[in-house]
């Protein structure tokens, strides 16, 4: 049951995730604001889903994020270097104007650092599951307890003006 805590803001963040890794191809060369509205408005949402499911996953279990350390850290430094190029690749396109002519390479770069990302994360989850699994790590119960009501006032919390932001904006 617990797993649930850690796997449902995944299930929601992969998708977001993917259709702004869409949306970030179908803008290279375009115009500096072609797309960039919509990935502006999805940006803090589709992390946060990633932000929740680390954390609840560190709290749910701690007795094994050692291990999971060990056997993440060189694919997690690499995903926070291309988090942070990204970062620097979607300041410069969307918030410092230099050229009115859309740059080809940043675009491609961005897009493709977006991909990256999803990759590092599968292999991320892929690792962490191998060793909670082999590791027979049980979650701490106790704190699903205290988690439980806040999941359900966050879900719709966050969900309805979710679904206007998807509803109303393609891109």
């Amino acid at each position: 049951m617990s797993i649930w805590f850690v796997i449902i803001p995944l299930l929601i963040y992969l998708p977001m995730s993917i259709y702004a890794t869409y949306v970030s191809f179908v803008r290279i060369g375009k115009p500096r604001d072609r797309g960039g509205e919509y990935l502006h408005r999805t940006w803090e949402s589709t992390h946060t889903f990633l932000i929740l499911s680390v954390n609840y996953f560190v709290w749910l279990y701690s007795a094994a994020v050692a291990d999971v350390v060990d056997k993440v850290a060189p694919v997690a430094i690499l995903f926070g270097f291309v988090f942070i190029v990204r970062m620097a690749l979607y300041l410069q396109l969307f918030y410092i104007k230099t050229t009115a002519d859309p740059s080809h390479i940043l675009d491609r770069l961005f897009a493709w650092s977006n991909v990256l990302l999803l990759v590092l994360v599968a292999i991320i989850g892929l690792q962490t599951y191998s060793v909670v699994r082999a590791g027979h790590y049980e979650a701490n119960d106790i704190l699903a307890q205290l988690l439980m009501p806040g999941i359900i006032l966050i879900v719709p919390l966050v969900a309805v003006p979710l679904y206007f932001l998807y509803a109303s904006n393609s891109e």
